[in-house]
């Protein structure tokens, strides 16, 4: 059984090794796959930008574990895979791909609010319990997160009216 969680450092780890998780899976390899389904070259470059984007958020996110003195490691995100694995199930049923553009979009959305969520609340346990200046740095992290968010909402709008 993992130990418990008894103060606000240790949730503090918990979240942070989550989003790990996630930003290492997405600059892997989910991203690389959004974007080779990808027909529609706005969402593509979107997508392409935003994956260079995430390999600077995992290298933040270890550097955020290295100033709370702590070993970066990564945490088994279940909504993650659980968004992925489904993704994996219904993309290759849509045969429009118009219609794929807007499901491989709402996917990628889907993963910015829970990055989003996670962010936020990594940035709040630091300022409210003295390791602010730790996780500082992915403030810029979060703020790339909302403009992809912002820009996969604008996709997903232009591709829906798309015929």
């Amino acid at each position: 059984m993992p130990p418990k969680l008894s103060n606000p450092r240790d949730l503090l780890v918990q979240i942070l090794g989550e989003l790990l998780y996630v930003e290492r899976r997405l600059a892997g390899d989910v991203l690389a796959t959004l974007i080779s389904s990808a027909k529609d070259q706005d969402l593509r470059e979107g997508l392409e930008h935003h994956l260079a984007q995430t390999r600077g958020h995992v290298e933040r996110v270890e550097t955020a574990f290295r100033r709370l003195e702590v070993a970066p490691s990564a945490n088994l995100c279940r909504a993650f895979e659980a968004s992925v694995a489904e993704h994996e199930e219904l993309s290759s049923k849509l045969a429009q791909p118009t219609l794929a553009d807007v499901f491989h979009a709402q996917a990628a959305l889907r993963t910015e609010h829970l990055e989003l969520a996670l962010y936020t609340t990594v940035l709040e346990l630091g300022a409210a319990f003295d390791h602010a200046d730790a996780v500082e740095p992915l403030r810029e992290s979060q703020s790339e997160e909302d403009d992809a968010r912002s820009t996969l909402e604008s996709a997903i709008k232009r591709l829906a009216r798309t015929r």
